[in-house]
């Protein structure tokens, strides 16, 4: 018995990634039409641009972009595709929102920009304190660069 809840537990971790994965996958590659979002967004400081929506720096934090539509906000603010991924409403401001699986953290809002909605999402690998402070301050920045606010999802 315990032998094949180790293997079930090992399955689900396994399972989770690759849904993790494929979520990150489609997340950057978007829905986006006709628009390079790197040159419709500036990045923070220090985060380069990757592929057509996406900015990362070399310590693996990132921001990605993805147009708004029915089936991101499902994969990415609905906590019914994975038990091991949750994500919930931020104290500070209602409209971001805390991701979180068993080896990535994020930062995720909304933003409306020349009337296209956008999911933007700060992230990291990583789960130390300093590096979810610098995902906070890159969501930050970024807002404060491109002059948006999160909105309701």
């Amino acid at each position: 018995m315990i032998i094949k809840k180790n293997y079930g537990e090992k399955n689900m971790k396994n399972i989770t990634k690759i849904i993790i994965g494929i979520s990150i996958i489609f997340l950057c590659i978007g829905v986006v039409s006709a628009a390079n979002l790197n040159q419709v967004f500036k990045a923070p400081t220090g985060l380069e641009p990757m592929g057509n929506d996406n900015f990362v720096d070399k310590q693996g934090h990132n921001i990605m972009i993805s147009e708004f539509n029915d089936d991101n906000k499902k994969t990415w603010f609905e906590n019914d595709t994975d038990p091991l991924y949750s994500v919930i409403p931020s104290d500070s401001d209602p409209n971001v929102y805390i991701g979180v699986t068993d080896e990535d953290s994020y930062l995720l809002e909304v933003v409306e920009k020349d009337g296209t909605k956008y999911i933007v999402g700060s992230w990291t690998p990583n789960s130390s304190q300093s590096d979810l402070t610098k995902i906070a301050e890159n969501l930050k920045e970024f807002n404060n660069l491109n002059k948006v606010t999160p909105v309701e999802v």
